[in-house]
């Protein structure tokens, strides 16, 4: 759990969680895709406490990092989410042993199902959530249903 939101956990990562960051994924497609539901969640609802680490430890160096650092300066978080989205699973899109690209779907508390799309870079020996110089146009998409190709997270 960080911040009232279940995250996944498997045998390809995080091996390393000390409460604010989540590190140690396997240099594959899955510990790529754990890396990007970890780090795309954490940076999203990490407290003003939290948000330096999760900014320096998951994210990868480069403009997006910091022009994300200093919009999130501006926001308070405080406490845990008051009705978080449920991850369903995940889509690996693209992948090379430094670069993967991830589709990350959930349900929102109004039921309606979301996809995430996220990049991760391969870096100091593990995955970093790679944010984009620019703001993209939609990060976040809604769609009809998940994917047949989707692996399911089994989250308890």
């Amino acid at each position: 759990m960080f911040q009232g939101i279940t995250l996944p956990v498997a045998g390809q990562g995080p091996h390393r969680d000390d409460g604010t960051v989540a590190a140690g994924f396997e240099h594959s497609p899955a510990g790529a895709a754990l890396a990007a539901i970890q780090a795309s969640v954490r940076m999203s609802v990490a407290t003003d406490i939290q948000f330096p680490a999760v900014g320096q430890r998951m994210l990868a160096p480069g403009p997006g990092r910091d022009a994300w650092a200093v919009a999130r300066a501006q926001v308070s978080i405080t406490a845990p989410a008051d009705t978080p989205p449920e991850l369903l699973g995940y889509c690996v899109r693209a992948y090379t042993p430094a670069h993967a690209e991830i589709a990350i779907y959930a349900r929102q508390p109004d039921n309606s199902l979301t996809c995430n799309s996220e990049i991760v870079v391969w870096q100091n020996g593990d995955w970093k959530l790679l944010l984009p110089d620019q703001l993209r146009t939609q990060a976040v998409t809604s769609v009809p249903t998940t994917p047949a190709d989707m692996v399911v997270l089994a989250l308890h």
